[in-house]
């Protein structure tokens, strides 16, 4: 039947077909596609345990799933879910089992005491006798599964809780800061069936570790040179500034350091962190600095390596340039605060060749008013380091990349020392395995 406006106008309606069905879907793409973005899921390359802690204590078993195999205590993640099961010899003297998840956050220092934060406390009943049926037997086993909360009451706040972690810095002034989380089951029984009035207590505790993931929002690209990344991709980098000073010489320039790192700064415990170093300034200055040996021969913690230079070479100490990660803990007690510093990581740092066209270059040092010198490196989380920053009611644990430049003879030097700190984030996990991504990306 034609609608009264087509019968008017006099036109007639397309006619239609079925659609093209949608093509197969792929997870990999073809020989004629390829990835633009690939954002890894972040559960890859983390499987759930299938292990079981077992603890034994007297006529009680606790056994606790989804752990490691050969693990010396459990371990959950954020929001965790404790499932295990309590295996009871001579339950018929049982009259009650409790568990208990705690956690508490301990902190001390020299100046201001000591202050204990509780961070979990529940109180699960698995058993009791109940008085309506006081014949009936006790349970041989008691299967149970609790959450774990992502947060505690910090004051009018909820806070995150902070995971597992365990510091001690000797000296004047002494800081302790120690983080835990244990499973406590009290098991209650007749010490006399036919008195039934006489009744202990056994305790058992399964300290755990908590351990809540986190992930580096953007990945480290690899780069096959600083120099060619800097120019096409410079949002890639994050730069940071800071000057050598001269020691009380007006007449003397000083210099400038420039210090580059991947720009995300947050960055994976296991995680690879390439940086770029830069000294530039006047020619004059620069020898100043590098008088006592070659140019650009620079003494770091892990390497040696030097580029030649036409510059004589004396006897003395050369400068020092270090760079490393420091993380620093830092507790707050009745207005009085306190932090350590502790290195976490020590860089890898190695010159860098100039270019073909500033060596070879027909302008004289006479004509050039400045140059820079450069090193490269990288930066890896120090092995015994396992645990992420974070900040917590009265504690704070902060990462930086560090710099640091001590001229030879420092003392007697015409330069001052210089440091310089980025402050970062370390997180549990790394953003993905970049190297799977098509090469034209």
């Amino acid at each position: 039947m034609c609608s009264l406006f087509e019968t008017e106008l006099g036109l007639d309606l397309p006619s239609y077909s079925p659609s093209v069905p949608a093509p197969l879907y792929s997870c990999e793409p073809a020989c004629d596609e390829q990835r633009l973005q690939l954002t890894p899921s972040t559960s890859a390359g983390h499987r759930t345990p299938t292990g079981t802690f077992i603890k034994r204590s007297g006529k009680a078993t606790v056994l606790l799933g989804d752990q490691e195999e050969g693990a010396e205590s459990p371990s959950y993640g954020r929001h965790g879910d404790i499932n295990g099961t309590l295996l009871l010899d001579e339950s018929e003297t049982v009259t009650e089992v409790e568990l208990k998840i705690e956690g508490k956050l301990d902190t001390t220092i020299s100046e201001g005491g000591g202050k204990s934060t509780t961070l979990i406390k529940q109180r699960h009943v698995l058993w009791s006798k109940q008085p309506s049926a006081p014949n009936a037997p006790p349970p041989t086993q008691l299967a149970f599964s609790f959450s774990l909360p992502g947060t505690f009451r910090d004051g009018a706040e909820n806070k995150p809780l902070p995971p597992s972690y365990h510091v001690f810095c000797h000296g004047t002034p002494s800081l302790f800061l120690k983080t835990t989380y244990s499973i406590r089951i009290a098991i209650t029984r007749v010490v006399h069936q036919k008195l039934g009035l006489w009744t202990k207590t056994k305790h058992i505790l399964i300290p755990f570790n908590y351990v809540p993931r986190s992930r580096a929002h953007r990945p480290i690209l690899p780069r096959p040179c600083f120099f060619s990344s800097v120019k096409t991709s410079p949002e890639e980098w994050y730069q940071a500034e800071s000057t050598i000073k001269p020691r009380g010489s007006p007449s003397q320039s000083p210099l400038n350091c420039h210090l580059f790192i991947p720009a995300g700064r947050v960055y994976g415990l296991k995680d690879t962190i390439p940086f770029h170093l830069q000294i530039s300034g006047r020619i004059s200055t620069l020898r100043e600095l590098f008088s006592s040996t070659e140019l650009t021969r620079v003494s770091s913690a892990e390497s040696h390596l030097t580029s030649t230079s036409s510059l004589p070479s004396f006897n003395h100490t050369p400068p020092t340039i270090r760079v490393f990660l420091m993380r620093q803990v830092t507790v707050e007690i009745r207005g009085q605060k306190s932090w350590r510093n502790i290195v976490a990581g020590e860089g890898t740092l190695s010159s860098v060749p100039p270019s073909m066209s500033s060596r070879y270059s027909p302008t004289s040092d006479i004509c050039r008013e400045s140059e820079n010198l450069d090193w490269e490196g990288e930066l890896r989380v120090n092995e015994e380091v396992d645990c992420a920053g974070f900040i917590v009611a009265n504690a704070q644990v902060k990462d930086f990349v560090m710099v640091k430049v001590t001229p030879s003879g420092s003392s007697k030097s015409q330069f001052l020392d210089m440091q310089v700190s980025v402050p970062i984030r370390l997180v549990t996990d790394s953003w993905g395995d970049v190297s799977t991504m098509d090469s034209s990306f």
